[in-house]
């Protein structure tokens, strides 16, 4: 009996053994993994980094972190509602995902051109969805739920394509490895954006208080100033870069799942290329995002004035 019990507990222990070696590998697979779709999803984050600030930028200073913990409880929850979903979709209709990339490389596309165009004049801003104020009304909580709920809809949106491009960046890896993937991912990507979020927004805070409590420190006042005066230059240059970053990463999209805008670019061209990897991840994807933004436009103009 003491030898079976013997044999038993050695069985425990290389079963304990091969079990650790098995969730130490399923960790490794799942931080590689991880970093591999950090990459691919970067300039969305990027984009979500930039935009989101422009909805709590007319929220009271003393409500701007609650409304920043709203929004990001409502990210959490509409990624914990998308991954399940893409797995399902992932094994039951894969086929689906390459429109959902497309329609959302083609917003992506839309939203950047339309900032450009912002920029250099061409379209006004009350005509765009880049102009978000409170609604005019004296309930300050119903204005506070709709910057939310225009956040939200903004973050969805973003949402969708990151947990889209993840689960198509591991979609060759175990079931556990994709959902470790996903769920980590997602945190990230909230946790990071808002945090973010939160401490661009509340910068000049942070220099009004330095400025009013450390008047006889010349270096503490110094820093006062750079957060105070350095918050409208912040914000100005994220909205440049996540312009860039929506222009590059729904060109991006729709020219790796539209194979015939991938293979337009190098079919017959016979000059050799000048720093290919300029060309395939900025210029290339920017000029196919400004083509389909620019059609996207237009036929929105179309329709609005046909309606």
């Amino acid at each position: 009996m003491s030898g079976l019990i013997g044999y038993i507990g050695a069985l425990a222990d290389d079963l304990s053994a091969v079990a650790s070696k098995v969730a130490a590998a399923s960790i490794d697979d799942i931080t590689n993994q991880t970093a591999k779709s950090l990459s691919k999803t970067a300039g969305i984050l990027v984009d979500d980094t930039a935009t989101i600030p422009q909805y709590i930028s007319a929220t009271t200073a003393k409500r701007e972190l609650p409304v920043i913990w709203k929004i990001a409880k409502k990210s959490l929850l509409n990624k914990a509602l998308m991954i399940p979903v893409a797995i399902l979709i992932t094994y039951f209709a894969p086929w689906v995902m390459a429109p959902i990339l497309v329609l959302g490389g083609s917003y992506l596309a839309y939203e950047g051109t339309e900032s450009l165009g912002e920029k250099i004049g061409y379209l006004k801003a009350h005509e765009s969805t880049h102009e978000h104020t409170i609604p005019d009304t004296q309930d300050l909580l119903a204005a506070e739920d709709a910057t939310v709920a225009s956040a939200v809809r903004t973050d969805g949106i973003l949402s969708i394509e990151i947990i889209a491009l993840t689960i198509a960046s591991v979609t060759s890896e175990p079931i556990t490895t994709q959902i470790g993937v996903l769920v980590l991912i997602g945190l990230i990507a909230t946790i990071g954006v808002y945090g973010v979020v939160g401490m661009i927004i509340k910068m000049d805070d942070v220099g009004f208080y330095l400025r009013d409590n450390y008047s006889n420190s010349k270096l503490l006042q110094f820093y006062a100033k750079v957060l105070i005066l350095g918050m409208p230059k912040v914000l100005k240059a994220l909205g440049f870069i996540g312009m860039i970053a929506m222009l590059m990463v729904g060109g991006g999209i729709l020219m790796h799942n539209l194979p015939f805008l991938h293979e337009a670019m190098y079919v017959g061209s016979s000059l050799p290329m000048i720093l290919p990897e300029l060309m395939e991840f900025f210029v290339v994807p920017v000029s196919i995002a400004l083509m389909v933004g620019v059609v996207v436009i237009l036929a929105l103009s179309k329709i609005v004035r046909y309606n």
